[in-house]
């Protein structure tokens, strides 16, 4: 790396800017060292249980809103003994609560996978009623680093 007008023995620093000997392992001028490596590759992660745990405990949780969603849409009596009928109302709610245990369904099955950190992430939040999905949550929030 030569400039024009230099002499073939000296070159810029990259950190100050002034003429060093080609050959200076260290600048006499602000001390940049030229011997430090450049960083290589990063060593490889080390992958944890922890998404794998809080995956499964996200679905688990997110059985309960499939459950509670089925019985709504089906618009069953068996809730509490009492009488839901078939009321659209609760028809609709019920279609509502399947899909949000179907979102949460897809969230664990992610964390479980360490990918789409975002929809773990929601899915964890949406089955925080549940202890089961409180400390999934809390799993898969720890384990950010992991996703891909």
């Amino acid at each position: 790396m030569q400039s024009s007008g230099m002499s073939g023995g000296s070159r810029k620093c990259v950190s100050c800017g002034r003429d060093i000997a080609w050959d200076a392992n260290v600048c006499q001028h602000c001390g940049h060292d030229y011997r430090v490596v450049m960083g290589g590759a990063a060593p490889p992660k080390k992958e944890s249980i922890m998404p794998v745990i809080g995956g499964v405990l996200i679905l688990l949780a997110s059985l309960g809103y499939l459950v509670v969603g089925g019985i709504f849409a089906a618009g069953s009596t068996v809730l509490l003994g009492a009488s839901l009928g078939a009321s659209s109302v609760g028809v609709v709610c019920g279609i509502v609560v399947l899909l949000l245990g179907i979102l949460c369904l897809l969230g664990g099955i992610f964390a479980i996978q360490r990918k789409h950190f975002g929809l773990a992430l929601v899915a964890g939040i949406l089955v925080i009623p549940s202890i089961l999905g409180l400390i999934g949550l809390i799993l898969v929030i720890v384990s950010k680093d992991e996703f891909h």
